[in-house]
């Protein structure tokens, strides 16, 4: 006989089966331990869902943030960029009014250069024989507008 080979030999009225796996019984443990494991999880299958859910609704939500910032942030530059233009026209106008006061200046400086004031004194006194007025001659009058006064009728001497 080969080596390879083993000699089996009956002991008793039955021959041995070879190569069988054993019955397997199912110990009350490892029942309640799969029912666990069952619940576990169906509960990990219900937290992804909800996971998935959230995930939908908090990327909505961030999309909605960020559009509003976004938003916010355009919205802050238009507002910079009227602030800088409406500075620019202010500056333009105030170099425009700087300008017209010179000129202002300058004209009614050369109103006051053309006209000689002693010229008009000795014309007033000794042409026109104007003389200053004394102290009980001066009348003073008020007026509701001091910038502008419209006579209708001569001043009473008393």
């Amino acid at each position: 006989m080969a080596s390879n080979q083993r000699d089996y030999y009956i002991d008793g009225n039955t021959a041995r089966q070879l190569n069988t796996i054993p019955e397997r019984v199912e110990r009350p443990e490892r029942i309640e331990h799969q029912e666990k494991e069952r619940k576990v999880n169906q509960t990990i299958n219900r937290n992804t869902n909800r996971a998935k859910a959230f995930d939908l609704r908090y990327t909505l939500a961030l999309v909605v943030a960020t559009l509003f910032v976004f938003a916010a942030a355009i919205s802050m530059l238009k507002l910079q960029a009227d602030v800088t233009e409406q500075r620019r026209q202010v500056a333009a106008l105030e170099n425009n009014l700087n300008e017209l006061k010179d000129s202002n200046d300058e004209y009614a400086k050369q109103l006051e250069s053309a006209v000689d004031l002693t010229k008009v004194y000795d014309m007033a006194v000794n042409e026109l024989g104007m003389i200053y007025p004394e102290n009980g001659q001066v009348i003073s009058y008020e007026a509701s507008n001091p910038d502008y006064v419209k006579q209708f009728k001569d001043i009473p001497t008393k």
